[in-house]
């Protein structure tokens, strides 16, 4: 959330008075993670192109692992594939992109503005 306040001198009639002008307002925008990073590697990209070009090909997730295995590829973290490991890769990339292509509202507050004049502050102050 964005907020903004601010205090000015207005000038009126071509004087300067002395008040305190505060004009407030909120803005709530929401943007899809992605833009604030998280991407992926290009050999996460990878493993997820291959892992989709199998599965086309009608291939089990347990058939792609042990595929990804004989080929000696190893997860990101270093591992050895399991179907479930191939399963989440696509199953997280697909929520991703689901996310990245969702659309987000802005929401604004209402405006207001507040003049407070000290006009009469300041002559009792000179007393």
């Amino acid at each position: 959330m964005i907020e903004f306040k601010s205090v000015a001198f207005p000038r009126c009639n071509g004087g300067l008075f002395s008040a305190d002008v505060t004009f407030n307002f909120s803005i709530t925008y929401h943007s899809p993670p992605a833009l604030f990073g998280n991407h992926y590697s290009a050999y996460q990209f990878f493993l997820y192109e291959t892992i989709t070009t199998h599965g086309e090909k009608g291939k089990t997730f347990d058939q792609i692992a042990e595929w990804l295995n004989k080929k000696s590829y190893l997860s990101v973290r270093g591992k050895k594939f399991k179907g479930n490991h191939v399963h989440s890769i696509v199953k997280k990339k697909r929520l991703k992109d689901e996310k990245l292509e969702r659309e987000y509202t802005e929401v604004w507050s209402d405006f207001s503005l507040e003049v407070v004049d000290k006009t009469l502050v300041n002559i009792f102050e000179g007393l």
